[in-house]
Order: structure tokens, then sequence, then C-alpha cells
């Protein structure tokens, strides 16, 4: 695990087998479990009797059916919990952190981008690039939501000045994708905490794009 690129279909269902299910996926799985207080007895990325037993608990405490399959249900609801936990901490609106999940992994925990020429490539529920965060850390379903809640907090709060709140909120999402262009589009807009050297100026085709991924992310803001 995270000496190379994952080889397992980044969108399958995990349950107890023979042999047993491995890999980042299942390691990001034990990390959501511990997250939610239903403790897999380590995170070794290997789905053993423990973390099965964990799966069953952790869906009857979500009022889910307890059928040992962390399947798409089972995966949504776990980021679920851990996105409301994160969304008061940080003071985001209602339904960001879930449009933001969705839209980068379909909150399928171990989900992973295609690898890139320089074999880097976008890791786990939040997608983060391993070029600068360790594919342990991109993984790690807390450690990845916690730091997307407080990204899109910061550039919130360095936005200060755009008078419409919503854009605001949707620039700051998009500071996760292309912070130099969202700060420079927030500077043009009104932003008054911006430097200069913080930003980027969009061509016609990265703005258009950029836009388009905002509106995706934030389309579950309330």
């Amino acid at each position: 695990m995270f000496t190379s690129y994952p080889s397992y279909q980044r969108y399958r269902t995990l349950l107890l087998t023979t042999p047993m299910m491995s890999g980042e996926d299942v390691y990001a799985l034990q990390t959501a479990l511990k997250a939610i207080g239903v403790d897999p007895m380590g995170f070794d990325g290997v789905l053993g009797p423990n973390t099965a037993k964990a799966i069953k608990l952790a869906q009857g405490a979500m009022w889910i059916l307890s059928d040992g399959l962390a399947g798409p249900t089972t995966q949504i609801r776990l980021c679920d919990k851990i996105a409301v936990r994160e969304t008061n901490m940080q003071r985001l609106p209602q339904g960001l952190l879930m449009g933001h999940l969705s839209h980068e992994s379909s909150c399928r925990l171990g989900n992973y981008s295609p690898l890139r020429d320089d074999n880097t490539y976008d890791a786990g529920v939040a997608q983060r690039n391993t070029a600068h965060t360790e594919p342990k850390d991109g993984f790690n379903v807390p450690v990845s939501i916690s730091a997307l809640a407080s990204n899109e907090r910061k550039y919130f709060d360095k936005f200060v000045g755009l008078e419409n709140m919503r854009r605001r909120w949707e620039l700051a999402a998009g500071a996760w994708n292309a912070p130099a262009y969202a700060s420079y589009i927030a500077r043009e807009e009104g932003a008054t905490q911006v430097k200069v050297s913080e930003t980027a100026k969009p061509g016609p085709t990265a703005r258009a794009a950029l836009e388009l991924y905002m509106d995706s992310v934030t389309s579950f803001m309330s």
C-alpha cells in the first residue's frame, strides 16, 4: 500500500471474502469507521473479521441494512456523518461539503484518478494530489475531509469584500481545484485581502471549466 499506483477497481463494494480484500480503499474504510466511533481494530488495509464486524456495527448505528457490504450507500453515509461534524466545526453552509465530496469522488472512500505522466494521481475521497499530499494522508478519510473543510473556510475568510455570500462560497470551494484562478476571480469581483502574487489570470477555457466545477461542487449547498 501507498508505494505504487492502486490496482483495485475503484468503485468496488468492500466485504469479507476469501482471500481477504486489501488495498488503500480498505484502509480508507477503516479510517472512516474509526472516525464515527466504530473501531476496526487497526488500519492495515486488510478487510478481515474485525473490519467486517465494524462495518455491520456502523451500518446499525447509521440505521441502514446491516449486511456487511460497504458499498455506495454505506460509504456515502460514512462521508455524511464525518462531513456534518466538519461542517459544524468550520461553520460551513449546509450541503457544501457533501456536494464537494460527491463531485470529487462520489463519496467512494478509496477513489483515485488516472495516473499522470509524472506518476502522481489524486487519492481518496477528497481527491488530494499525491504531488503535494502523501497517499496515506490522501486515503485517510477524516483527515482529508477535514483538510477540504478547512480549505473552504480559509478561502471564504480570505475572500472578504465579496458581497454575494453564495458567490464567495463558490469561489472558496473552487480554490480546492484552482486556488490561483479562484483568487484572481475573487479579487476581480471585490475581495480586498487577496494579494496579486496569490493569483493567476485564467484563460477563457480555464475560467469556464472552473465555473462548471464550482457549479457542481456547490449544487447541494443551501
